[in-house]
């Protein structure tokens, strides 16, 4: 089902739902009011939303939708300013899947090509959900128990001089829930790359910044790592550490998408991968596709300790289910013991 206010996106979004191969569409709505009266005879499984909206706004029509019925899977269609990107971020907290932003396309075809590639990875996880084996999954692994992995080599006394952490889909909860647990300043820098397009990754930045005494920041081209410092990628763009001389900068580049993806894991932890004398803790969470995995395979050249994020806690376990099942992580974990574990082997 699609609702939006707006009678061209509406169209865009109609037309995009009727290309992809496991979409019914069953219907659209103009407003928040006219979708809860329709939801029950639709009986839709995953509602494409609005974020913005006269009278009933998405984040309300959203906690409505899951009061109404838990069951469905909700997708925010975001613009792309500030205003939105904090209430989008919201409405991840309310239960939304995740969302996506409103391209700025230059024409109608262009802006249905990059919805198109946005939700069809939303679509699979919701028909996974639904249909389980009949679908063809994002993560074509099977579902293993929650379990932790003991450390194969001994890891106490050693010092960790950067933490590197990929994260996608569920990642601002996840990331929420995580530095929730964290009481404490951590004694080396924390990289961070989450999915995002950009403005939201700002907007994550500051909401995380207000419950950690670490301060959490957007990196920016030139800064150096501090210490019980976090920095995230900037949304469109990738994040690499450089070393010059004895000093390592972070530099936020704008070369093309790896995985799909921009920012990507995969660029930030080659990069650290290239740097003597760093003993780095790598950490994979939530997230589709399989981002990250290569880089954590070169950053095990060099030495780096590898948790990732159980399935039973993870939204969609495509990241951290490739690192497992290429045998790189050392400890697999649930969402409430990764803060914990982080400090413990940092300290």
């Amino acid at each position: 089902m699609v609702v939006d206010d707006t009678i061209t996106y509406r169209q865009i979004l109609s037309k995009v739902a009727e290309m992809l191969p496991k979409v019914q569409l069953v219907g659209t709505a103009s407003s928040g009011k006219t979708a809860l009266m329709k939801i029950p005879s639709l009986k839709p499984d995953l509602i494409f939303l609005d974020v913005m909206m006269p009278e009933m706004d998405g984040i309300e029509t959203l906690r409505r939708i899951k009061q109404l019925k838990p069951s469905i899977q909700v997708v925010m269609v975001s613009a792309f300013d500030m205003e939105n990107a904090k209430v989008t971020l919201d409405s991840l907290k309310d239960g939304a899947l995740d969302f996506v932003a409103k391209p700025t396309a230059s024409s109608m075809q262009e802006g249905i090509a990059i919805l198109k590639g946005a939700l069809n990875p939303m679509v699979e996880v919701v028909f996974e959900q639904l249909f389980g084996n009949q679908a063809t999954p994002v993560v074509s692994r099977p579902r293993v128990a929650a379990r932790t992995i003991r450390p194969v080599r001994k890891v106490s006394g050693k010092q960790f001089n950067m933490i590197v952490l990929g994260i996608s889909t569920g990642g601002p909860n996840a990331l929420y829930k995580m530095f929730e647990s964290i009481k404490t300043r951590l004694p080396c820098p924390v990289l961070i790359v989450q999915h995002m397009p950009p403005m939201f990754t700002k907007s994550l930045a500051e909401r995380l910044d207000s419950i950690s005494p670490m301060e959490i920041c957007e990196a920016a081209d030139g800064d150096i790592p501090e210490n019980g410092k976090v920095y995230i990628a900037p949304g469109g763009k990738h994040m690499v550490v450089r070393s010059r001389g004895d000093q390592l900068r972070i530099a936020i580049i704008d070369s093309p998408p790896v995985n799909h993806c921009k920012p990507a894991v995969d660029v930030l932890f080659r990069s650290v991968g290239l740097l003597k004398n760093i003993n780095n803790l790598s950490v994979i969470m939530t997230g589709m596709g399989r981002d990250g995995t290569e880089g954590v395979r070169m950053l095990k050249r060099s030495g780096t300790y590898c948790l990732i994020q159980d399935q039973d806690s993870s939204v969609v376990w495509g990241m951290p289910g490739s690192v497992d099942e290429a045998g790189l992580m050392d400890e697999t974990l649930p969402l409430e013991k990764m803060g914990g574990r982080i400090v413990e082997l940092t300290s």
